[in-house]
């Protein structure tokens, strides 16, 4: 499978990656042979990957690096499509505000909310 990484974070091994079909996003989580896979992915960077499902996710294995930041709007792009479709709240004007913790239906920052039961097996 083919993807874009949506976001990741180096330093604790993750990344969402939209996939080529256009179904749920694949999630990465180094572990095991794919420790340290995801070290130098960034928002934008096209990748392949080994796709598992992992009871309602979908789980992103052996990642590789195709083209380095070659879709480097696409998650301010779909930012933006879920504001202008009222799916979203529009946050460019706001300030960020440090909370520390959220509510289950609170929308904070760049985090969006994933039900508890898919988050489960990623945490």
């Amino acid at each position: 499978m083919h993807g874009v990484v949506l976001w990741s974070d180096q330093a604790q091994d993750r990344a969402v990656i939209w996939c080529e079909d256009h179904g749920d996003l694949a999630f990465y989580r180094g572990q095991g042979s794919d420790a340290g896979a995801a070290a130098g992915l960034t928002a934008g960077d096209m990748i392949a990957f080994d796709l598992c499902e992992g009871g309602e996710m979908r789980l992103a294995r052996k990642p590789r690096l195709v083209a380095q930041e070659s879709h480097p709007t696409l998650s301010r792009a779909l930012r933006q499509a879920g504001v202008n479709a009222g799916a979203l709240p529009d946050t460019s004007t706001d300030m960020p505000v440090a909370t520390s913790v959220a509510s289950e239906n609170e929308h904070s920052g760049n985090v969006v909310p994933f039900r508890a039961q898919r988050c489960a097996e990623i945490a």
